[in-house]
């Protein structure tokens, strides 16, 4: 008992003291180095026994020991904690495979499991865990405020052709001080998507723009969903309502689609998210393809066309990892379409 009581009268002796109001307290060790130093010192200089300080000390026999060692061995430095991770791995990725991996991330700023298909079809077999941690390593993750919290969504099957989002958006800035306007119409399937610009936004567009796409898209379309605006609908216009709430003229893109035998969607008003997909492919447009200015229309047309192509072969993680072209041209050979004899 009188050992045990000595060991912490020597212990306490080697915390740092400092005068309070009315009398001393006393400050716990503040980094480990000191920590291990509380019962290593006491120890060392035959103040008390090993055997005793392991009946009160919160760490085990074998870890004093192995403290009292490397003091020993090295002094107070000897102390610092040390990192335990291996300085070689046996399946370390190689050098030039980093280096691929960040060069790639930079040039397309893809996440981890489109880069982990992109070097698949390279030959390149990376995990998709140790692209995350290069990215990691090299700051080049996103930095997010908040988490994020994250849903599982019930992905709806559908065939190529069953539903296409139309939206229009607005080309950024002018050109030659004239404003333009692009189409976009998108597979919910495949997730093909063709794109137009014209230099007015209206009704006659739409409709030339749906025969662009029937002529381009490779399957049948049975529906299409577009939002509110009067270029797409009069459904809401006040003055075109009987007061059964009935349209009293048909919309001529309505027309049209009775006539091709497809179906019009709409959108709740103010829920653009209805028509996510072809939102989320504007954000694309924003990054790849205004991200800097044109000086003539023909230069936007040409630069979209090619942008376009580029986003056709672009890695989807809702295809699970084809592109559009490969799923369309998947689909075709196992869904080959009904010739009669």
């Amino acid at each position: 008992m009188n050992n045990l009581s000595r060991l912490l009268g020597n212990v306490q002796t080697h915390m740092a003291v400092s005068p309070t109001m009315g009398g001393m307290a006393i400050h716990m060790a503040q980094t480990i180095k000191e920590e291990r130093l509380r019962w290593v010192l006491p120890i060392v200089r035959k103040e008390i026994k090993l055997v005793d300080a392991t009946k009160v000390c919160p760490y085990g026999k074998r870890t004093l020991e192995r403290w009292i060692a490397e003091y020993k061995r090295g002094g107070e430095e000897a102390l610092e904690p040390r990192s335990t991770e291996p300085k070689r791995y046996n399946n370390e990725t190689p050098i030039r495979t980093k280096e691929q991996v960040i060069a790639l991330r930079k040039q397309t700023g893809l996440c981890a499991q489109k880069l982990h298909w992109r070097l698949k079809k390279q030959g390149v077999l990376v995990p998709v865990r140790t692209i995350g941690k290069m990215l990691k390593d090299e700051k080049l993750t996103r930095k997010y405020r908040v988490k994020k919290v994250k849903y599982k969504y019930l992905r709806a099957e559908r065939k190529p052709g069953e539903l296409l989002e139309i939206d229009v958006k607005h080309v950024p800035g002018p050109i030659l001080g004239r404003k333009y306007y692009q189409y976009t119409a998108i597979d919910t399937a495949s997730r093909w998507r063709h794109l137009e610009v014209f230099d007015e936004e209206c009704t006659h567009h739409s409709i030339k723009f749906l025969k662009i796409v029937m002529e381009r898209f490779p399957h049948p379309i049975a529906a299409i969903k577009t939002d509110n605006h009067s270029t797409f609908t009069n459904y809401y216009l006040g003055t075109n309502k009987r007061s059964d709430m009935t349209v009293k003229t048909l919309h001529a893109l309505d027309r049209f689609c009775a006539e091709q035998g497809i179906v019009h969607y709409l959108i709740d008003r103010g829920k653009p998210a209805q028509n996510g997909t072809v939102e989320r492919s504007h954000r694309e447009d924003n990054r790849h393809l205004y991200n800097h200015s044109f000086s003539t229309i023909a230069s936007l047309r040409k630069r979209m066309y090619v942008w376009n192509a580029e986003y056709n072969d672009l890695e989807h993680c809702g295809l699970e990892g084809k592109t559009p072209n490969e799923f369309l041209k998947e689909y075709q050979l196992t869904n080959p379409p009904k010739v009669s004899a």
